[in-house]
């Protein structure tokens, strides 16, 4: 480890390219939160400049500058949040006018209640669905739509309004988790026979279980051109961990940061320069810690490797998970735990 931490490796942490370790810095500042006692969610614009979140169903935009921006009430059952590339748009569930849980859409309409496809159905704990991604200008949307078997993912325009992307055959559930900022590929779960889910990607519409038919796990987000796709699948030893996809190279199942057979991690976000960000560690035992993973070196420590930059974050804080990161990079969102409080915390990269 500690000839990692001076060999020339360093130098390519950040990206494919090789950058002088002067070239690269890191800031560090814990989220001032709008709200305390509830839980959170985060969603970050392509240059990391907005940050969508969700506070326990309240829905809210962010800028370095105005702070957070109250957009109003969510649905108080769903922690979901998406914002386009553009900032233009934030994509969570509501609740509709009838009093049940809807997708919705904030933007300069105001709110956009998404509805629901063809074959929804509001028996299932009275909603609808709820909204997860959008792409690059927020013109089309995805998430979970409630049917009156199961659940299926959706995709939304204001042209063909809310439309089924499918589900299994039988009571088996998808969900439409991310899109890509080019509005062509979606990526969530296709639930198999048994039950448990699988990676899924829609192109056109149709869903393809790109890992193939036996492998578990679900797709989680999808960078901007929709060739790299990240999430959660077995390794060879049964462990669940983090993988990253592409046509081109196949899949790649990204480990963890410690080498316990307890251990798991998931991916929760990819940028274009190929920065990948989730958890890792033993969710049952010892807890876990977020992770960047990066194709020079692996998996690493997230907080060890901010603080190599300079972020200079408190050795009593635990990065425990990165929830997002923008599409550039720059930007990562997550939560800590400092021993007595569990917060939220945003890192910045300039080069």
């Amino acid at each position: 480890m500690k000839k990692w931490l001076i060999n020339a490796g360093l130098l390519c942490l950040f990206s494919g390219l090789c950058l002088s370790a002067q070239a690269a810095t890191a800031t560090f500042q814990i989220i001032v939160d709008p709200v305390t006692g509830t839980w959170s969610n985060f969603a970050l614009s392509g240059d990391g400049s907005v940050m969508a979140a969700n506070y326990g169903g309240e829905i809210y935009r962010w800028t370095a500058a105005g702070g957070f921006q109250d957009l109003g009430p969510g649905d108080f059952l769903s922690s979901a949040i998406g914002i386009s590339r553009d900032a233009s748009t934030i994509i969570s569930g509501h609740i509709a006018s009838v009093g049940i849980s809807s997708p919705a859409l904030w933007n300069a309409n105001g709110v956009v209640d998404l509805g629901h496809p063809a074959d929804g159905c509001s028996t299932l704990a009275n909603s609808w669905g709820s909204g997860y991604g959008v792409n690059a200008n927020g013109t089309v949307a995805v998430g979970l739509a409630w049917n009156c078997s199961s659940a299926e993912g959706f995709e939304w325009t204001a042209k063909t309004g809310n439309v089924s992307l499918g589900h299994p055959a039988g009571n088996h559930s998808s969900r439409a988790s991310a899109i890509s900022a080019n509005g062509k590929t979606i990526v969530g779960f296709w639930e198999d026979p048994t039950g448990p889910r699988r990676p899924v990607r829609w192109v056109g519409g149709k869903p393809d279980l790109f890992l193939g038919t036996a492998p578990l796990g679900e797709a989680t987000a999808v960078s901007s051109d929709g060739t790299q796709i990240v999430g959660q699948t077995p390794e060879t030893s049964g462990r669940f961990v983090a993988f990253l996809y592409s046509d081109k190279s196949g899949l790649l199942t990204l480990g963890t940061i410690t080498p316990s057979p307890n251990d798991q991690s998931i991916a929760n976000g990819i940028s274009d320069n190929g920065r990948v960000i989730g958890w890792s560690g033993d969710p049952f035992g010892k807890g876990i810690e977020a992770f960047i993973w990066t194709s020079p070196l692996g998996m690493k420590n997230l907080a060890s490797v901010l603080n190599r930059l300079g972020a200079n974050i408190p050795a009593s804080t635990i990065l425990t998970t990165a929830v997002s990161i923008s599409a550039d990079g720059s930007t990562m969102v997550g939560q800590y735990f400092d021993g007595r409080t569990i917060g939220n915390w945003m890192a910045t990269i300039t080069k």
